[in-house]
């Protein structure tokens, strides 16, 4: 299974932390995950970039709102559900465009001290897209939607946008790959799957 992640964070520089999380899956499943932090101490730590770009999206997808450990609860719990639909020797390739997406969210979840993190992470393997989405076919696809998502309720730097916009990279991208085979492999691809990027 694949999924796209993407968080928004206080800072880039001076020890970032989680501000939100999104987490959509393939189109083919189509579930979703949101959250976002409602700590005032987070919140007060934001740097300006936080404050003009993020924070003013926080608020429009109800019940959304938490606080970081429960943000921690509810994405293991998520994580969990994905795992039950697993066949045996599958994974979730939880895919992402930053290395601070993954590292934040894996911090949040063992923040939370679940037991159950340790079996659920043995499934989750991450992995950097970066390369893949940020491909002239890539690009494209994710400005149409952020274009596209202009006037919406919430758009750009909103963290479960931009995981669609990824997901929308990553699928432009590979398919571009699949049109033209010796631009390269893609994460999940092997000889068998050459038309169904991100299978195991």
């Amino acid at each position: 299974m694949l999924a796209f992640l993407d968080t928004e964070f206080t800072d880039l520089v001076i020890s970032p932390r989680l501000l939100s999380v999104g987490l959509v899956t393939e189109r083919r499943s189509g579930r979703e995950f949101y959250a976002e932090v409602s700590n005032p101490d987070r919140i007060q730590a934001t740097n300006w970039f936080g404050l003009d770009a993020v924070l003013p999206q926080f608020g429009k997808i109800a019940n959304a709102s938490c606080s970081y450990a429960e943000l921690g609860s509810r994405l293991l719990a998520f994580l969990e559900n994905l795992v039950q639909d697993l066949q045996a020797d599958e994974f979730i390739e939880l895919a992402y465009g930053y290395y601070l997406d993954w590292e934040l969210v894996d911090l949040a979840i063992s923040d939370t001290e679940l037991k159950s993190w340790k079996l659920v992470r043995r499934r989750v393997h991450p992995i950097n897209i970066y390369e893949i989405t940020s491909t002239a076919q890539g690009k494209i696809a994710s400005e149409a939607y952020f274009e596209a998502q202009a006037l919406a309720p919430f758009s750009r730097h909103h963290a479960l946008c931009d995981a669609c916009a990824l997901r929308l990279a990553y699928e432009a991208a590979t398919q571009a790959m699949a049109d033209k085979p010796e631009q390269g492999r893609w994460p999940g691809q092997d000889s068998t799957s050459a038309n169904r990027p991100g299978n195991h």
